[in-house]
């Protein structure tokens, strides 16, 4: 859920959330709440804790949206080739990525039909780097299992980014992260994703990526483990 009010209204904001379900909600089911501004999350996150007082965690990072859409060719190294997940490679996405680790692999297989969730596999048929069509983009094997991948999520954001240890800093990640904010773009949705200040890695990668931009920093609250 998100939440907004000016900073003047925290205190009736306070007063709504004590005296509504909204307790009653964030007691008894999973959440995360997103903020624009840390006046707001801190407010909720202190309220929350001592009401149920059950501690929270707080997440801070940065939103990168794709404004410009690039027309350079996107290739794909020799000896891959860039898929659609199958069972396989979506199995290996929930074991990689930590919030997802009790999704269902039947429900996460049949979002990933609708929306797109791509993969790099390897394919040693392909020997020279080859122009990416976008609009051409198969279904991987059903066995067959990534060495990189990302996700357009649940939430709205391309997000879920892993890339195999053995395949990192050859460009795999934002090769794929360019490839979902075109698809995106074209499929009429605004993409975005959300990067934590901890992932190194992903902020410098945001930072140098051709049209992307940092939009607005954003705090995340959810239970701690």
């Amino acid at each position: 859920m998100g939440i907004y009010c000016r900073e003047e209204e925290i205190p009736l904001l306070i007063k709504v959330m004590k005296g509504s379900h909204f307790m009653d909600i964030v007691e008894e089911l999973p959440f995360n709440i997103l903020f624009t501004s840390n006046y707001q999350a801190d407010a909720v996150l202190e309220t929350i804790q001592e009401i149920l007082e059950r501690r929270l965690q707080k997440n801070q990072g940065s939103c990168y949206a794709y404004e410009t859409r690039q027309e350079s060719p996107l290739r794909c190294p020799g000896g891959m080739k860039v898929q659609r997940l199958g069972r396989a490679g979506v199995q290996k996405m929930l074991e990689s990525v930590e919030c997802l680790k009790d999704a269902s692999l039947v429900l996460t297989c049949n979002f990933a039909e609708n929306l797109p969730i791509l993969g790099i596999y390897l394919d040693p048929d392909v020997v020279e780097e080859k122009v990416i069509d976008l609009n051409d983009i198969s279904s991987a094997e059903e066995e067959a299992k990534p060495i990189a991948q990302v996700a357009s999520t649940p939430f709205g954001t391309v997000g879920w980014l892993w890339v195999d240890v053995k395949y990192r800093r050859h460009g795999l990640g934002s090769l794929l992260v360019e490839m979902m904010g075109r698809l995106q773009m074209s499929e009429g949705y605004f993409p975005h994703g959300v990067v934590y200040d901890f992932n190194d890695t992903s902020t410098r990668m945001s930072k140098k990526l051709p049209g992307w931009k940092k939009t607005h920093r954003v705090n995340w609250i959810f239970p701690a483990q």
